[in-house]
């Protein structure tokens, strides 16, 4: 029953996108109104399918958010007052959603496919393989023999596996599976084990080089290069986990929190061997994007080349194929999942973004924002930064990003805020 239905909505998907892919060029002479009962009854199927995507991937908050969005589109115009609006006819509202590029086929969607799916594919290549055990043994030599040791070592392994996962979940799930129960058997308290993976897993998220879909999303909103955003990033990320790592040793020094017994490090020969899964990898891309002046996505694609190779070799016995082909698959169904969730989020935040552009309501948050602050910039970050942390508890960090900026971001402009 359950696969019949994931079928059919699959057929029903790929045969809606077809139909726009194959029609585009009349599609572009109705400037975004649908002609028929044909054409809105496919808009409405697109936005349906979309949306249960959005639910099974992320759950029912984002979905929420969107149902809410594409509701007050539709029913706004009876609201009195200055956030009601004069409404827009059904086929103009659907049209501009589902087959012009105000929507679900917008310019973010674009990025996730073109640039954001390459450095996904590159982070699931690596973390089937031997790169996270290499970034394991490096925190591990580095700080296992500190006060607090393995608590430093779920620090630094975070760092590292951040960037190439961008994704807090994954990093928990990877780094966590060996750092929580190392804390726990040297006596930490379990609460406090969990915060260090948690908190440590979070700043993963804005470590470069990959630092998720976040990081994609900005390139295309304020028109700064791939590599601005990164160098940007670097100073931040380096002083979110000075900060943890600070944390961290103040409370070993207070409860007096083990180092990580010494037969429970690494070797040297396994820290070298194993780093090589994730330095060669990465240097490649950081030369092919920084000397050779390749694009991200191309840089991420040879990288990823070289990353391949690297499954086929096991850090201990040398050349395996057999054992290289099952970590492929791995790789593949991750990146497809990491993929599809990514997409999901952005084109769920698309169509916020739609709506507000079809019945003006980013005008009216900027000057709500600008009017509420009395037009002081200070005032106008913090109604921005509250909107972010309400926004951020429902919803993941990639669509809050999207959502918030829409309406925020010209009014901190506005105020003299620089775009980055």
């Amino acid at each position: 029953m359950q696969l019949s239905a994931n079928l059919a909505i699959t057929i029903v998907g790929i045969i809606c996108c077809l139909w726009i892919a194959l029609n585009h060029q009349n599609l572009k002479n109705q400037y975004g109104f649908l002609e028929g009962h044909a054409q809105t009854l496919m808009a409405i199927l697109l936005l349906a399918i979309v949306m249960e995507g959005a639910r099974r991937m992320i759950g029912w908050p984002l979905l929420t958010v969107a149902a809410l969005m594409l509701a007050y589109g539709l029913f706004g115009k009876h609201i009195p007052g200055e956030f009601g609006h004069s409404g827009t006819p059904l086929g103009s509202f659907l049209g501009t959603l589902t087959v012009a590029e105000g929507g679900i086929w917008g310019s973010l969607i674009g990025v996730s496919i073109g640039v954001v799916s390459v450095f996904v594919t590159f982070g699931a290549v690596l973390n089937a393989g031997e790169a996270g055990q290499g970034f394991m043994n490096v925190a591990n030599a580095a700080a296992g023999r500190l006060r607090g040791g393995a608590a430093k070592v779920s620090v630094l392994s975070s760092a590292l596996f951040g960037s190439i996962s961008g994704s807090a979940s994954d990093n928990v799930a990877s780094t966590g599976a060996v750092t929580l129960p190392a804390m726990t058997k040297l006596g930490y308290l379990k609460r406090l084990a969990a915060a260090v993976e948690a908190v440590a897993s979070s700043g993963g998220q804005i470590m470069p080089p990959l630092m998720g879909a976040g990081a994609f999303v900005m390139v295309e909103l304020t028109g700064v290069p791939y590599t601005d955003i990164m160098f940007a990033a670097i100073l931040p990320a380096i002083l979110f986990f000075v900060a943890v790592w600070l944390g961290i040793d103040s409370y070993a020094t207070r409860y007096d929190l083990k180092e990580v017994p010494a037969d429970q490090r690494p070797h040297r020969r396994d820290v070298i061997v194993t780093s090589a899964f994730f330095a060669i990898p990465f240097t490649v891309l950081l030369v092919a994007m920084f000397a050779c002046k390749y694009t991200p996505q191309y840089s991420a694609a040879l990288a990823i080349f070289v990353g391949l190779i690297a499954l086929l070799f096991n850090g201990k016995t040398g050349l395996d194929l057999k054992l290289g082909f099952e970590r492929l698959g791995t790789a593949c169904l991750n990146a497809g999942r990491q993929i599809a969730m990514i997409g999901s989020i952005i084109i769920c935040a698309s169509i916020v973004i739609g709506v507000l552009g079809i019945i003006g309501l980013g005008v009216k948050l900027t000057s709500f924002i600008v009017s509420g602050s009395g037009g002081l910039f200070w005032p106008s970050l913090r109604l921005t930064t509250l909107a972010f942390l309400l926004l951020g508890m429902e919803v993941p960090i990639t669509a809050a990003e999207v959502i918030c900026v829409s309406g925020a971001g010209p009014a901190l402009i506005y105020l003299g805020l620089e775009p980055l």
